[in-house]
């Protein structure tokens, strides 16, 4: 998602890719069918909590990232930096687990790292959490 298309064409396509009319999005989004609507056609720039309430329904969390990216500028920076430190930990497992045979050391080795990495995969779920939050709680003010 790291093209140049807007928030609300993202969310439509994500959509449409989903087979979900605007109504249906709402509903389970728990939010108003229009308000889906000035978000797609780039009339509203929705607050962190309901942009978090719409990605979850569509189990889209890069959706939220190119949100994240649009009005948070500077804190997608540290959300893109702890993706890369990820991709990089997915990268390494993966070749490990391609070997043909391994040691019993290289077997436990390559246990904790998979261990540590769901870890770190779950703590940044929540800092993402976290930091939504804070988010909307300084759009409040």
């Amino acid at each position: 998602m790291e093209n140049k298309q807007t928030l609300g064409g993202l969310l439509k396509a994500r959509r449409k890719k989903l087979k979900l009319t605007a109504e249906e999005l709402a509903d389970k989004a728990g939010i108003d069918r229009t308000y889906i609507t000035k978000i797609e056609t780039d009339d509203k720039l929705p607050s962190p909590v309901i942009m978090e309430k719409i990605t979850n329904a569509l189990s889209d969390e890069d959706l939220f990232k190119a949100y994240i990216k649009i009005k948070y500028p500077m804190v997608y920076s540290r959300v893109k930096a702890r993706d890369l430190f990820l991709d990089v930990e997915i990268g390494i497992i993966t070749e490990e687990i391609g070997k043909k045979s391994m040691t019993l050391e290289e077997t436990k080795k390559l246990e904790w790292r998979i261990k540590r990495f769901d870890a770190l995969s779950k703590r940044a779920k929540i800092k993402l959490k976290k930091l939504t939050k804070k988010l909307q709680e300084i759009e409040d003010l």
